[in-house]
């Protein structure tokens, strides 16, 4: 018996499917658009938003029974593909930091910028100040810009709360939107209203592990932990008691890591078989390859990178050690104030030496694998119905095309406003 579907989308000029996870990169790279799992004519069949079929339109349409009314999808000379994954975002912030950036390019330092109250702290105070209803407002209205560039799974952080109340209002609101894996980063910083204290920063990583820890995983609320773990952040033995602690308690960490400095987060990272290290700009082949050994994702941020005026991280030096690497955008109000991740690919392709089949897996199947979703980035029966159709001529064209191309379809256009889905949980 052939299976029911209710939405069919079929004849895009070019499909991929994404099956398979890249293998290390030789010394040419990986150019072969087979590892893209590319289809001519592809169509995709769905019912109740799980995959029945996916093939050449004729395999498709032979091999399921469409509903009487189901919705059928021209792609016409579209690219077909699995909707794409943001793995590195704090984008549930209030308020704005664009005269830290005017500062900046003339000159200033983020720690100068620290140091007089900007940053992180000042994302602190206009986050804690806004109402439950407006915090899930800001989010919604930041997913959904991120939908019209085709993703349809993104991971957000909290981080911008440092207090148990209000962390736990940030993974409310993450709860109220679909698509969203939600990861606790209480160590972002220390909260401003221990800055200066002489134990500040020593209270401040007792009440992490022995208060908002417990709290977030007794609620179920976290999908992941993370920390930032570089020189203006915590240290490797600030950091290993409340991870480990996390890691006791179910939270798999996946971690910021030497964006300023290598101070040991890389091969911390392996050492807890966190799920990411992101960042990156400073990191040693030694910290590399202990990520590769542990089968940790290197989730880089170009947007960042560009934003600060930094040297971006050496893509090809991680997939040449065997490190699995993903593209995000790192939204966030002070240092990568984007939603477009098609452009984070467009860098991570001229300025990170990434072959362009490189981007489209860093920002499908490798990013989904980095956040545990196992259903999503890639194209294939039983998976997640997340489909997108780009305006673009053939998947080649996704770096060539930077500041787009706009998905011009989605099957995740207009979710559930309460639903929570992220992957297989």
């Amino acid at each position: 018996m052939r299976p029911r579907a209710t939405l069919l989308v079929r004849h895009a000029r070019e499909m991929l499917t994404m099956g398979d996870a890249l293998p290390p990169r030789d010394a040419k790279g990986t150019w072969d658009p087979s590892h893209l799992g590319l289809v001519h004519d592809g169509a995709v069949a769905a019912c109740d938003g799980v995959i029945v079929a996916v093939g050449t339109t004729a395999e498709v349409e032979r091999a399921v029974e469409l509903a009487p009314d189901a919705e059928v999808i021209e792609a016409g000379d579209r690219v077909l593909a699995p909707g794409l994954v943001d793995a590195h975002t704090h984008a549930l912030f209030a308020g704005d930091r664009a005269h830290e950036f005017s500062l900046r390019v003339q000159g200033a330092s983020y720690a100068e910028i620290a140091a007089a109250g900007g940053g992180i702290a000042a994302s602190v105070r206009s986050l804690r100040a806004c109402s439950d209803e407006d915090l899930v407002a800001l989010l919604r209205a930041r997913v959904a810009r991120m939908r019209s560039y085709g993703v349809t799974t993104v991971e957000v952080k909290t981080g911008y709360a440092l207090e148990a109340r209000h962390e736990l209002r940030c993974l409310d609101a993450m709860a109220a939107c679909a698509g969203v894996v939600p990861t606790f980063l209480p160590l972002h910083a220390v909260p401003p209203e221990l800055r200066g204290a002489p134990d500040g920063r020593a209270r401040y990583l007792a009440s992490v592990r022995n208060a908002m820890l417990p709290a977030v995983v007794a609620q179920g609320k976290a999908r992941f932990i993370d920390a930032y773990i570089d020189g203006p952040g915590f240290s490797v033995a600030e950091a290993r008691p409340v991870l480990e602690a996390a890691r006791a308690m179910g939270l798999r960490a996946r971690l910021h890591v030497g964006q300023f400095e290598d101070v040991g987060g890389a091969e911390l990272a392996a050492e807890l078989g966190a799920a990411s290290a992101d960042h990156l700009e400073h990191v040693s082949d030694e910290g590399l390859r202990a990520m590769a050994e542990a089968g940790v994702t290197a989730v880089l941020l170009p947007g960042a990178a560009f934003s600060l005026g930094q040297t971006p991280p050496d893509a090809r030096r991680m997939r040449a050690l065997g490190v699995p690497v993903a593209l995000a955008t790192d939204c966030n109000p002070g240092t990568s104030r984007t939603e477009n991740l098609t452009l984070m690919a467009a860098f991570g392709v001229r300025q990170m030496g990434l072959t362009t089949v490189e981007a489209w897996h860093a920002i499908t199947r490798a990013a989904a694998v980095s956040l545990g979703v196992s259903n999503c980035g890639h194209l294939a029966r039983g998976a997640a119905a997340d489909v997108v159709l780009f305006d673009l001529a053939s998947w080649e064209a996704l770096p060539y095309a930077f500041g787009g191309p706009v998905a011009s379809w989605s099957s995740a256009r207009a979710p559930s406003p309460q639903a929570r889905r992220f992957g297989d949980s």
